[in-house]
């Protein structure tokens, strides 16, 4: 009886253990033509927020300075909890590919692309932020929505990023 009591309760743990590890990651994907961020879960949008862009969002970043949001697949791979734009998250551009590609051109891909919220003095503008591209490159959202961002989405978080 209480070998069977053990693998029952054994059993339930795995049960639960596999369920707790097993939900998938949220997944970001960013609209640059519709200037959307959405998050998805399990194939379900969990967030969809307006985002603002690079100075020149159209095309694919060639080189820091262009002003281009760079487009592809790419992880969340740290977050920045305190920062001069509120709150970031980091996103793992430039990938092997792109750096051999700038290298090509004698140029430096860039680096540094984050979501990052607002300054402070500026996140009263709300959503009217996202009507002007006015990043160097980053995604930009608000504060309320940063932290939003902040809590469902972890590190090693996948983010495509859509012309």
């Amino acid at each position: 009886m209480k070998k069977r009591l053990k693998s029952i309760m054994l059993f339930i743990y795995i049960l639960i253990v596999t369920n707790l590890y097993s939900e998938s990651k949220p997944t970001i994907y960013v609209y640059k033509s519709e200037k959307i961020l959405k998050v998805l879960q399990d194939g379900k949008t969990i967030l969809q927020i307006p985002i603002s862009l690079g100075f020149e969002p159209k095309g694919q970043k060639l080189e820091e300075g262009d002003g281009k949001t760079p487009e592809g697949i790419y992880t969340i791979d740290y977050r920045i909890n305190e920062w001069e734009y509120y709150k970031a998250l980091h996103i793992s551009y430039p990938n092997r590919n792109q750096v051999e590609a700038a290298k090509k051109l004698n140029k430096n891909p860039g680096s540094g692309i984050l979501i990052h919220g607002m300054k402070y003095y500026w996140n009263w503008f709300g959503h009217l932020h996202s009507y002007l591209n006015w990043t160097h490159g980053c995604i930009a959202v608000n504060n309320e929505e940063m932290d939003m961002l902040f809590k469902i989405i972890p590190n090693g978080s996948k983010i495509i990023i859509e012309p």
